[in-house]
């Protein structure tokens, strides 16, 4: 009787990044391998004792794409982008500064859907959404966090 080799069940976990391009992405090549560096932000939100939502800081990292993803990101990403990312954070000593860093080694970049507006699908989907009558939205990037989510004014509890 042979034994079967079962792949694993379990899907792909990994980490992820979610921001805007804060920079131009950087192509560059080394060794004969494909690189794409840019900075990203972070936005960070918190919520207040009464439930609304405060702001804090933003925060921008480095994030770094290689071979498949550095390809893909160097055609479908620009500053001022909202994305998604998947890959591993890894940390490393400058040996001139011993300052140490850490960047997000991204292998799958994706459009943050619900932020932007962009074309999604093959080609042939593409074409078969498109017609004549239907207007294409075009594409904006804007950068307007919201502040607080509140009413404008208070409405009274209803009586039972």
């Amino acid at each position: 009787m042979s034994e079967q080799q079962h792949s694993n069940p379990d899907p792909e976990i990994g980490e992820a990044f979610y921001g805007f391009i804060a920079s131009d992405p950087k192509p560059t090549t080394h060794d004969g391998t494909k690189r794409l560096y840019f900075r990203a932000g972070q936005e960070h939100y918190d919520f207040a004792a009464d439930g609304s939502r405060i702001k804090l800081p933003t925060t921008f990292h480095d994030v770094v794409a290689f071979r498949g993803a550095a390809e893909s990101g160097e055609r479908k990403l620009e500053k001022g982008d909202w994305f998604l990312a998947a890959g591993r954070t890894q940390s490393s000593t400058n040996p001139n500064t011993g300052a140490e860093r850490t960047e997000f080694i991204a292998s799958r970049f994706g459009h943050d859907l619900a932020r932007m507006n962009t074309e999604v699908g093959t080609p042939r989907r593409r074409a078969q959404m498109q017609s004549a009558n239907r207007e294409q939205p075009e594409r904006s990037v804007t950068f307007e966090p919201v502040e607080q989510d509140q009413p404008e004014h208070e409405q009274p509890a209803r009586a039972m």
